[in-house]
């Protein structure tokens, strides 16, 4: 007898040993699955009319012939209006008929798919050979062959010095610059000699 005793005993212990380690994995794993349901609870939000796009590129001619490749980091257009869209982190480049690169880089921008028309704001600057301009807000109109630049316009060349005024703009075809100011104060301008 002695010895089912010893049996049943050590069959006891290892049956309190079982159930006590299922015991402990089952409650171990109940709290990570109330940690997992925490985590699970994000709420994703949609809207049925705005489509949302990653890395985009367009490209063509303008009006006057010249090729542009126009980039963005996001872009994102209303489905009523799919021709207007708002960007995000972009970059344009007008290849021109003299063989010259202009390049425009932004913060946030706007392209008209039909029109062709293009805004840039937010940190604009604008590089063309040896000079650079910086603005609030820069504006290409197709129709025109025109880059208006306004807010806060300085630009500088490394040939020709530096400007400061409210409003440049640059005709693509022309290659002429314009200036102006809102108001009464003077275009500030420093020659280099």
């Amino acid at each position: 007898m002695d010895r089912k005793k010893k049996i049943i005993s050590i069959q006891l212990v290892i049956f309190l040993f079982a159930s006590f380690l299922l015991y402990d994995t089952y409650r171990d794993k109940n709290k990570k699955i109330e940690k997992v349901e925490e985590v699970t609870k994000i709420e994703i939000k949609t809207n049925p009319e705005v489509n949302s796009f990653d890395d985009i590129e367009y490209s063509g001619f303008d009006l006057n012939g010249n090729r542009y490749i126009l980039t963005a980091g996001d872009a994102e257009f209303k489905t009523g209006k799919p021709e207007a869209i708002d960007m995000k982190n972009v970059v344009a480049n007008f290849y021109l008929k003299d063989d010259t690169i202009l390049e425009v880089f932004s913060d946030e921008g706007f392209y008209n798919n039909i029109t062709l028309d293009m805004k840039f704001k937010k940190n604009v600057k604008v590089s063309y050979l040896t000079n650079v301009l910086l603005s609030d807000q820069l504006t290409y109109s197709n129709s025109s062959g025109k880059l208006l630049a306004s807010g806060n316009v300085q630009g500088e060349s490394v040939e020709k010095g530096e400007f400061f005024a409210d409003n440049v703009e640059y005709d693509l075809t022309k290659k002429i610059l314009n200036f102006s100011m809102s108001d009464k104060e003077q275009i500030k301008i420093k020659i280099k000699e």
